[in-house]
């Protein structure tokens, strides 16, 4: 039996959390957040340091796992697999008025005619199962059942937890066809699936056929709720000095890390564990635009910003490998690895032959597994969207070694040219030194691989946006053309012959009136400014000094909704180190004016 069992293929367990950022983990570095069943995968097996998604939010990168090619190529650039009216995946030349340059728009659904993943294993004889978030597409063509997956509990168009009640989501009654419907009340849909996903394995398991099971956790997606014993449970671990402090999020993260704990343990129980690879990942960064528990649900400091943002805290992500018999055991992987390698790793870790015409953006990384050397080359993150919840301007990165370059797409003043941003991440890894003036040439030859990707890729491109009003800076835009708005040494300049002169930004306070906008100002002509929101505002008076002032929420936003400042007089006024902090002081966004 053992010699058997050595020559049968092995199988396959991708587990994906959803929205787990790079630190979530107490084996990425959490001080806070308790992970030992993760961290114990992580010691049986290899942990990259430098894993990315494809895209920082959750449909474009899940739709890249299954393909091997990056979101611009396949198309689903957004996390819109839950919209019921079909998009297309078209260039497009204008967009809203108070953006520089226009991305293409994306698809909503997983284009059906692509070979996933999922085909590839079910034609390899492999029992395919797929338990959990989908989020591809609301008709049945987009579906799992039809990108080769047989046996399929979650898997439909719900962006998160599928419970049809808003305050628990994660619990029963759940809107989902292929979940059962005689669910304990307290079941949390993750324990389910975990069930449901561990009772397949069993039966393939009698029937001696290798299984491919994709356990994409719904955990830990918005809305914030989890077992209440649990959060009760974190409440009493909460260090407010720690940077992670969310007692809802630690509890969360327990749901996610016990179901591991769990498939491992069947594994290990069945026998099946030596003939099994495990890998583990998340979908994008951790969530800093939201809130609970009166702060951010995590932060990913060291990393800059969060999901729904290009930058590192957007896209590094953890990822574990355990291959047993080829991974080292606690071992520890600096190579760069993204979500578009997986398709043809496990084609490669299964016997199969690579499928280039298929995964044409993956580079299979089975060579770090053996613990040699391994160098995909550049890594391309495309992140086609204007987000003002996350300050996204369009933008496309390349990784190549230890430097990242931005290309923010006609993002200059004149709307028709480019601002780069370039960053060593070996010597800061939170993005805080643009050295894009300092190193012309490795600029140039990142911006050239950038092309080259372009022109053999023949993706969909970017276009400055003809509609752009040519009176926007960073995200915030003048109402009318009765002034000047510029940046000025990385802040925001007003200037005005004529009281009133307004500019806004259309990004809400989250949790509407909880959030702080933190500043500071100053006036050459000592004019005073007007924060408000539509119903209410506050008069703040400047002197010719730089002013730090907090403004609460209550007073300046109103939620989802724009929000102004406005010269009470004719006059300049500057503003910089402008934030947006939650109750408790987090920095949720920093606004940046170029």
């Amino acid at each position: 039996n053992a010699s058997a069992q050595e020559k049968a293929p092995p199988n396959v367990i991708f587990i994906l959390a959803d929205d787990l950022g790079w630190r979530d983990t107490a084996v990425y570095g959490s001080t806070f957040y308790e992970t030992p069943h993760i961290d114990a995968l992580a010691k049986s097996g290899v942990r990259f340091t430098d894993a990315y998604s494809a895209n920082p939010l959750c449909s474009p990168t899940r739709a890249s796992i299954l393909t091997g090619q990056y979101p611009v190529r396949h198309g689903l650039t957004n996390a819109s697999g839950h919209i019921k009216t079909i998009q297309e995946h078209v260039e497009r030349t204008e967009v809203n008025e108070d953006v520089r340059g226009a991305g293409p728009a994306g698809l909503n659904y997983l284009d059906p005619k692509l070979y996933t993943l999922g085909k590839a294993m079910k034609d390899a004889g492999y029992g395919t199962g797929f338990f959990g978030k989908w989020h591809l597409g609301c008709k049945m063509e987009h579906w799992p059942e039809s990108h080769g997956f047989d046996h399929v509990k979650g898997g439909r168009r719900h962006p998160g937890p599928p419970g049809a009640n808003g305050k628990r989501k994660f619990y029963p009654p759940f809107r989902c066809d292929t979940l059962p419907s005689d669910v304990p009340a307290d079941k949390h849909v993750d324990d389910l699936i975990a069930d449901l996903a561990i009772d397949y394995m069993a039966d393939q398991k009698k029937k001696e056929k290798p299984f491919f099971v994709c356990y994409w956790a719904y955990s830990v997606h918005a809305p914030y709720q989890s077992k209440p014993e649990l959060i009760e449970k974190w409440k009493k671990k909460v260090d407010l000095k720690n940077p992670q402090h969310s007692p809802t999020m630690g509890a969360m993260i327990e749901v996610l890390d016990s179901n591991v704990g769990r498939l491992m343990r069947f594994l290990e129980e069945s026998g099946l564990d030596e003939n099994t690879i495990v890998i583990f990942t998340s979908d994008n960064g951790g969530n800093m635009y939201d809130t609970v528990d009166g702060t951010t649900p995590t932060n990913n400091t060291p990393l800059r910003n969060g999901k729904g943002n290009n930058y590192e805290g957007g896209v590094r992500i953890p990822l574990i490998v355990r291959w047993p018999g080829v991974t080292q055991a606690g071992s520890v992987n600096p190579s760069v690895v993204s979500s578009v390698d997986h398709y043809p790793a496990i084609l490669e870790m299964t016997g199969q032959q690579p499928r280039p015409e298929t995964h044409k953006d993956g580079v299979s990384y089975v060579p770090a597994l053996k613990g040699e050397n391994f160098d995909r080359g550049p890594t391309i993150c495309d992140m086609p969207r204007f987000v003002y919840s996350t300050l996204n301007i369009p933008n496309t990165f390349v990784r190549q070694g230890d430097w990242k370059m931005y290309r923010f797409w006609y993002d200059n003043p004149d709307g028709q040219t480019h601002r780069y941003e370039l960053y060593n991440l070996k010597d800061d890894i939170g993005e805080q030194r643009n050295l894009a003036a300092d190193n012309p040439e490795k600029l140039r030859e990142l911006a050239d691989t950038l092309d080259a990707f372009y022109e053999k890729s023949k993706v969909l491109g970017y276009h400055p946006n003809r509609a752009y009003n040519k009176r926007t800076v960073g995200t915030w835009f003048a109402t009318s053309d009765d002034g000047e708005i510029t940046a000025k040494n990385g802040a925001l300049a007003l200037k005005s012959e004529k009281p009133g002169y307004t500019v806004a930004n259309n990004y809400f306070a989250p949790g509407g009136r909880l959030g702080i906008l933190s500043f500071e100002a100053r006036s050459a002509t000592e004019t005073p400014i007007r924060f408000a929101g539509p119903k209410n505002g506050k008069v703040v008076a400047l002197t010719r000094d730089w002013k730090k002032v907090e403004l609460p929420g209550s007073q300046i936003f109103i939620l989802r909704e724009k929000f102004s400042v406005s010269l009470e007089e004719a006059g300049e006024v500057e503003l910089r180190n402008v934030r947006v902090l939650t109750q408790d002081g987090t920095e949720m966004m920093k606004f940046e004016f170029h």
